[in-house]
């Protein structure tokens, strides 16, 4: 019998369910949208639930769907109406995931009976997968990964073409997930939608969003943890984080696929304008263009993404603290914050930038 029909006939209720990722166990399951998974086929590889029985303070991670499993509508149905959104699976197993999900995309891209805001969706699920690949990938990475990255920013910015005024509708839908991969996610989506508004051709938005996806790949180096901590980081934490920008830089400036560019946005990302930031301290006008406009994402999407020790603020909250910044310190690029609020903010006319 399969596994998830022994949970429904245990009449599962939504109390006994619960859909974020429990801190201790981030490391060794990661989410994966119930509507990624297909229905009526099988499933090559362990979905698992969160379950929290009732009066219990503690939950726990139960598998539901073994490999080979068909993956029921009504499964499908019923987790739907207990407000289910996530499904797991293994880290064990993330190769298998990607090529289940990749192998699934191009035909979902071509039914017509879903939204634009659906494929974008599917493409952005895909991408962060290859993000969660890409950084436990240890000494295994490779030129070809990045060369499928790419494809996947493609996706992506005809995506964020498509759906025009709903990009950002994505940002929010991807916010549900709290790590460091569905940061990165976010800040390629922003910083596709960004460079979109300046005009930029696809060629050099696609660069930008490629950087952006890999800005902190340099969490890989870091010690286990670090990127998934319950308690705002202490200040040896943060003496450890401060090597992230240099270790992502060590790890790709092999890679003959990335841009240069790009690799500038992971290694000064954490540069700011009065020489505060790091590793460097370089003053604004040392510091290249497109790692201060990844800055100014990076920032803003750090400030409107909820952490477990603050809640996330309004996007005009976000903004307004950036401003300030910049006028006590200087921190951002001012040319380009001033494009990027109007950006957010959705003002008539786009800031066209060379």
């Amino acid at each position: 019998m399969y596994l998830m029909a022994d949970f429904f006939q245990k009449q599962m209720r939504s109390s006994e369910v619960i859909a974020s990722v429990l801190s201790e166990e981030a490391e060794k399951y990661a989410p994966l949208p119930l509507e990624s998974v297909k229905v009526g086929q099988s499933v090559p590889f362990d979905l698992y639930l969160k379950m929290k029985a009732k009066g219990s303070a503690e939950a726990k991670i139960a598998r539901c769907c073994a490999p080979g499993d068909i993956f029921q509508e009504e499964w499908f149905e019923k987790l739907e109406k207990l407000n289910v959104p996530w499904l797991y699976f293994s880290l064990a197993d993330v190769d298998q995931v990607f090529e289940y999900l990749q192998g699934h995309l191009e035909g979902f891209l071509q039914d017509e009976t879903h939204s634009e805001v659906e494929k974008a969706q599917h493409v952005c699920d895909l991408t962060q997968v290859w993000v969660l690949r890409f950084f436990t990938a240890g000494k295994n990475r490779t030129g070809k990964q990045i060369t499928l990255a790419l494809s996947l920013v493609d996706g992506l910015l005809e995506g964020v073409k498509h759906v025009g005024g709903n990009a950002l509708l994505l940002l929010e839908i991807r916010k549900q997930n709290l790590c460091v991969y569905t940061h990165s996610l976010n800040c390629c989506l922003l910083g596709l939608a960004f460079a979109n508004y300046l005009g930029w051709s696809p060629d050099k938005a696609r660069n930008f969003g490629l950087g952006a996806l890999i800005h902190d790949i340099g969490y890989a180096r870091l010690p286990r943890g670090l990127s998934a901590q319950e308690k705002e980081p202490s200040e040896d934490d943060m003496i450890k984080i401060q090597r992230h920008p240099l270790e992502g830089f060590r790890m790709l400036q092999s890679f003959a696929h990335i841009p240069w560019e790009a690799l500038q946005m992971v290694l000064r990302h954490h540069e700011n304008g009065d020489g505060s930031g790091y590793p460097e301290g370089l003053k604004l006008s040392a510091i290249p263009t497109w790692a201060r406009i990844m800055r100014i994402i990076d920032s803003y999407e750090e400030y409107t993404s909820e952490r477990p020790w603050r809640p996330p603020i309004s996007p005009k909250e976000a903004l307004w603290t950036m401003r300030q910044q910049w006028e006590e310190s200087k921190t951002y690029d001012h040319h380009y914050l001033m494009a990027f609020i109007t950006f957010i903010a959705g003002r008539p006319g786009a800031a066209k930038s060379a």
